[in-house]
């Protein structure tokens, strides 16, 4: 049987493909929620989203104690109102999406309570599995991979973030264009970033648990709680010009960790 120091060290010989293959897995286990609702005659997109991202968080949860990460679960701090505070773009980006949303939909009729309450507890499935698998474990692991350094965090940061967003583009498979995939990933690259450096600076997961389905909850309300599109039918409307706008994202980015907060930062970690 391999000690724990043979096994570390396999470990971070290896972080890189093994985030890879967890973030694969992890795909993996999404797709095979949605084909739950195969044989269902009228599925909606989140009804599939609730079940899938549920067995994502289940998922997380067995990766989580198998690589001895759950920790991250109970790791605080910051609290949430702080956390909050050191996300404040992200928050006010969250609060202007939902005000700009509803004033959209002002005239709109609102979807039955059911349908309402499957809508948010699928955005904060998806916030609580995404930010378990690729902050909580996959960013975890790319630290201890590239080392708790100036450069090892940014390698980390980077790293973590192109397979957060390499794996949206795996929403073709949902019926989303590959023009709309591709624009969906390059934009969560800058987001995927920015919301590692929020929880690197707080240490608190269930603050970007909560900034993520925040996001989420505020830009989609539209089609969750008025039936306005569906999540497909909003992401395949992303235009090039979406690039431009998500760009911005990377300004707190560079903000969060610089130089003189990466000491504190590299002691937490």
């Amino acid at each position: 049987m391999k000690s724990n120091e043979e096994t570390n060290f396999l470990q971070r010989r290896f972080q890189i493909l093994l985030s890879i293959l967890i973030a694969a897995a992890f795909l993996f286990v999404l797709r095979g929620g949605r084909l739950i609702y195969i044989f269902k005659a009228r599925p909606s997109d989140y009804d599939a989203i609730l079940m899938s991202d549920s067995l994502g968080i289940i998922f997380a949860i067995i990766v989580m104690f198998l690589l001895r990460k759950i920790n991250v679960l109970r790791e605080k701090k910051d609290g949430i109102l702080k956390g909050l505070f050191v996300g404040g773009f992200l928050t006010f980006i969250c609060f202007f999406s939902l005000l700009a949303m509803l004033t959209t939909v002002q005239e709109k009729k609102l979807l039955p309570i059911s349908s309402i309450i499957v809508f948010t507890l699928s955005m904060i499935a998806v916030g609580m599995a995404e930010e378990f698998i690729f902050r909580g474990i996959i960013l975890n692991l790319l630290v201890d991979k590239f080392g708790k350094t100036t450069k090892g965090i940014w390698a980390a940061v980077i790293v973590s973030s192109v397979i957060f967003g390499c794996a949206h583009i795996s929403n073709v498979l949902s019926g989303v264009h590959l023009k709309a995939a591709f624009i969906q990933a390059m934009g969560t690259i800058a987001v995927g970033a920015l919301l590692a450096a929020i929880y690197l600076r707080t240490r608190n997961i269930w603050v970007v648990i909560f900034l993520h389905a925040f996001m989420d909850f505020s830009s989609l309300i539209g089609a969750g709680f008025f039936g306005v599109s569906s999540f497909t039918g909003q992401v395949n409307q992303y235009g090039y010009i979406k690039l431009v706008s998500v760009a911005i994202y990377f300004i707190p980015v560079f903000i969060l960790l610089r130089g003189s907060k990466m000491k504190e930062i590299i002691e937490n970690v």
